[in-house]
């Protein structure tokens, strides 16, 4: 899909071609998680159905096992999508204080990890749409646990400092829901169609979110082209 830019080149296109450079750089940095996870974990190390209806029926060895397997990587999206270590450590709280009391409620047991990150990306978005309200709480590089490596160069520290900061600046313009979206999509490695089932709605309006999301980057960082 190409996305038309008022000079008539491609938004998409120039967002891919141009940013190449800094705006890789300065994704692997602002989203470079202070949450070990293991990516080779999977759903097929443990029988995530019987963990739920055991977990239903009152057993808190099953959630707690439900927990191990989902706590860091719902951290990482929370932290990722708000870039705020103490606001995801609280957003995922409160989703595991949830989903334990409302386990009743799921009533397909296999649904668990698209059940779960609703609840997270739910609880991320009010968090976003509350700091739109405040716009002095936007994140600081520093708050997000970045350091430049010492090794590089003064003049390279300051520079990758300094896109990253323009770099967070950008995402605070993004809208709560296109925010919350873009990271599923791709930070989180999740498909439209993952992304629609997750937020619970359709993938013509994830399409939209990512569109918009992309755009407003591609524009927010043409600068550092």
């Amino acid at each position: 899909m190409r996305f038309a830019s008022p000079s008539g080149e491609g938004c998409l296109h120039r967002y891919r071609r141009g940013l190449g450079g800094i705006l890789t750089r300065c994704s692997q940095k602002f989203f470079s998680v202070p949450y070990d996870v293991d990516m080779t974990r999977g759903d097929d190390r443990f029988d995530i159905v019987t963990l739920v209806v055991r977990a239903r029926e009152g057993d808190i060895a099953s959630f707690e096992a439900l927990v191990d397997e989902y706590e860091r990587k719902l951290l990482r999206f929370a932290w990722r999508a708000l870039g705020d270590r103490q606001d995801a450590e609280d957003v995922v709280q409160d989703t595991l204080v949830k989903a334990w009391r409302s386990l009743d409620a799921l009533t397909e047991p296999a649904a668990f990890g698209t059940w779960i990150y609703r609840m997270a990306s739910n609880r991320c978005t009010d968090v976003l749409r509350r700091r739109t309200a405040r716009p002095s709480d936007a994140s600081d590089p520093d708050d997000l646990g970045h350091h430049v490596d010492g090794t590089a160069s003064v003049e390279r520290s300051v520079e990758a400092r300094t896109a990253l900061e323009h770099f967070s600046e950008v995402l605070q313009t993004l809208s709560s829901e296109q925010r919350v979206t873009w990271v599923l999509h791709q930070m989180e490695g999740l498909s439209y169609a993952e992304v629609a089932e997750t937020l619970g709605i359709s993938e013509g309006s994830v399409r939209g979110r990512i569109h918009r999301a992309r755009t407003a980057i591609a524009e927010g960082m043409e600068g550092w082209v």
